[in-house]
């Protein structure tokens, strides 16, 4: 490149780009857009539903208590055709 003694007209464009950049200007005066949501009807049910099933417990201590007795008693036996039967009913 060959500059024949115009630098001063060179610098000025160079100097100038920076103002004459119209989106840069627009990004910086323009405050940022928030965001908003709006969750429908349905989904607040299901969600308070949720929070609910999540507060209450789902296992029944009395239950647990019976079982580990039996067990560690040896006397809980399995109806082997019971469970066969149920095994079956989810199968087909």
């Amino acid at each position: 490149m060959i500059i024949n003694g115009n630098l001063q007209g060179i610098a000025g464009v160079y100097a100038n780009a920076g103002s004459n950049n119209k989106v840069s200007k627009a990004y910086q005066q323009s405050e940022p857009a928030g965001d908003d949501i709006q969750i429908s009807s349905q989904g607040q049910q299901f969600n308070e539903i949720m929070r609910k099933l999540k507060a209450g417990s789902d296992v029944r201590m009395d239950k647990v208590a019976m079982y580990e007795n039996m067990l560690a008693a040896g006397t809980y036996k399995v109806d082997n055709g019971a469970l066969a039967d149920k095994l079956l009913q989810y199968r087909y």
